[in-house]
């Protein structure tokens, strides 16, 4: 096998910083494979793991296993599956890729560890008070190939909403070409394609929002009356997260039709503008949360999606996102834009206080 790397250098130093900044705790990765026979994505899949796990500095564990050992029995691992990809198992976390993740699947791939390494799915409030109702087990299976741009957007979708309902939820990331009896059982003709189940019914195709994601997910994870309730809670959250109280401790969601107001009401006003396919948005919505918390009665924090607000978001030229706007007395004074960890955004925002 070639010695040549896989990530380049320039991608290396990357992920390197990103593991050392947002990597804060383990992570195990268990790889399921036969060396009987040449796997070609089983060789690969082990050498990108093993990269990844060299720049890492000591948080990545990888496990190479048997499809037909005891761990692989417990787990119900496919035998005749050339390889399977285990991530977070050890701390009950069931994420599953069927498959290598090649072309954009790696960056996915990467979030993930990450997340799994956070302890947190990074989701709306909102989904995560969804997803405390998930009692009964969900299986989940995104569809899709190396060459498609959009499919990590939705398998990250699935892996979160796996993190959040930690133990109920499995999410099934399965490389099409490489697993062709599934994927001409689901008909699989364009990806992303989800599965929920194994039910004809819930088959969807291409990104969904994560709202109607966890939405759909919820349905097969608990009973009707549950459901009901849960969905009005939803709501009744919705209704309250808009309202622009005095000192808030939480983001406040913004729309085109309260953003001026909030703009005057606020002395101090910092405004996430995001969107559901932006996995960068994902990744700062956590920290946003902490610092409306931390900073309750000095600085309002408030969210605006960039997709369903277009008359704000035209007004304020946002092009890139995630995109802060900072508003202080009414008047636009800074926008930061990117995501960034807590300890650097908080330095970026505090200066506004004086």
């Amino acid at each position: 096998m070639s010695m040549e790397k896989l990530i380049d250098a320039e991608s290396q130093k990357y992920i390197s910083e990103r593991f050392a900044k947002e990597l804060k705790d383990n992570v195990t990765i268990d790889v399921f494979t036969s060396r009987l026979q040449p796997n070609e994505y089983a060789d690969f899949s082990l050498k990108f793991i093993n990269e990844l796990k060299a720049l890492a500095n000591g948080k990545l564990i990888v496990n190479e296993l048997s499809p037909v050992g005891e761990e692989a029995k417990e787990r119900n691992i496919d035998s005749t599956s050339g390889l399977t990809i285990h991530i977070g198992w050890d701390k009950g976390y069931l994420i599953e890729y069927l498959g290598a993740p090649a072309g954009y699947e790696a960056s996915g791939f990467i979030d993930t560890i990450i997340l799994i390494g956070q302890g947190n799915s990074g989701l709306s409030k909102a989904s995560k008070e969804m997803l405390k109702y998930v009692s009964n087990p969900v299986t989940v299976y995104c569809f899709v190939t190396p060459s498609c741009p959009y499919c990590p957007q939705q398998v990250l979708i699935g892996n979160r909403i796996a993190i959040e309902a930690k133990g109920n939820v499995k999410a099934i990331c399965v490389e099409a070409e490489e697993n062709m009896i599934l994927s001409q059982k689901w008909k699989v003709k364009s990806v992303p394609q989800q599965v929920i189940n194994e039910d004809a019914d819930s088959v969807t195709i291409g990104v969904q929002p994560e709202n109607n994601f966890v939405d759909q997910v919820l349905k097969y994870g608990t009973d009707e009356v549950t459901y009901k309730r849960a969905v009005s809670e939803q709501q009744e959250l919705l209704n309250k997260s808009t309202e622009l109280v005095d000192n808030p401790d939480y983001p406040v969601t913004l729309t085109d039709s309260n953003f001026a107001q909030a703009v005057s009401k606020y002395p101090l006003l910092i405004v996430d503008c995001w969107a559901d396919w932006c996995a960068p948005c994902k990744m700062i919505a956590p920290v946003v949360e902490e610092l409306a918390g931390d900073y309750a009665g000095k600085i309002v924090f408030g969210k605006l999606d960039t997709d369903h607000n277009p008359d704000t978001s035209n007004k304020y030229r946002i092009r890139s996102i995630p995109d802060l706007l900072v508003f202080k007395n009414g008047e636009l004074v800074d926008q930061i834009v990117g995501a960034m960890p807590k300890a650097q955004l908080e330095e970026k925002i505090i200066k506004f206080l004086d």
